[in-house]
């Protein structure tokens, strides 16, 4: 019910979507911002604000949470925040090779990419807006093969190649269900590192088998409350 809450909540989040007017025109900037903004004021569910920001369509001035793929145009950029931003895990080691120190492998994380890979962008009818779109086609190929992996979400179920299902609809479902081990864990996290300084699992965007949290007991009953 504050207004200094919402501001707060509101640049916290301005932040870590790197909405900025260097990367976006003055009109797109205010849009995310006003987007994000109303989000928070709207008390909105943590889950409706990620499905909302990760399936965004339309032009980027009328909906401000399109200018996410504006703002991360590269396939590989878009995959690669996304999974920071809601999963809070880097993935970025597995676009060259397989990951050293984690289980992510190369195939993993252009399977991950390949639900990305339909996002288009074309210019809208006023200057700064572009509008954002889902092809039916397009694939990201794997770097080592030369073909293109399914579409599949971390540790989860791909997609046939040829389905000509939203691959963002996809991506969106699996993020936000409840038996996600991921999304939870991640904002339990960053909210936590907010008002404690320190997140349980430190860095707060570093979530990991091998950075454990420092009382994963206390972590999975939030994660656990977090769902419910």
């Amino acid at each position: 019910e504050r207004q200094e809450f919402v501001d707060y909540w509101t640049y916290k989040w301005s932040d870590l979507l790197l909405i900025s007017s260097r990367k976006l025109p003055q009109p797109a900037m205010w849009a995310f911002f006003q987007w994000v903004r109303q989000s928070v004021a709207d008390n909105k569910r943590w889950d409706e604000f990620a499905r909302e920001l990760v399936t965004a369509t339309g032009s980027t001035l009328t909906n401000g949470a399109g200018n996410y793929f504006a703002l991360h145009k590269d396939v590989t950029e878009l995959t690669e925040t996304t999974a920071v931003t809601f999963l809070g895990t880097s993935i970025t080691c597995a676009r060259c090779h397989n990951h050293p120190l984690e289980k992510w492998t190369q195939d993993q994380y252009y399977g991950m990419a390949n639900l990305f890979s339909r996002v288009t962008l074309k210019n809208g009818e006023r200057g700064g807006d572009l509008v954002v779109f889902a092809a039916t086609t397009g694939d990201i190929p794997h770097p080592r093969t030369g073909s293109a992996v399914p579409p599949q979400p971390l540790d989860a179920q791909a997609m046939p190649i040829e389905s000509p299902a939203d691959r963002h609809a996809v991506f969106a479902d699996w993020l936000t269900r409840p038996d996600n081990p991921f999304f939870a864990r991640a904002i339990v996290n960053r909210v936590w590192a907010n008002f404690l300084g320190r997140g349980l699992v430190d860095p707060e965007d570093d979530l990991r088998l091998t950075n454990p949290a420092s009382n994963e007991e206390l972590f999975a009953a939030l994660a656990k409350d977090f769902v419910e």
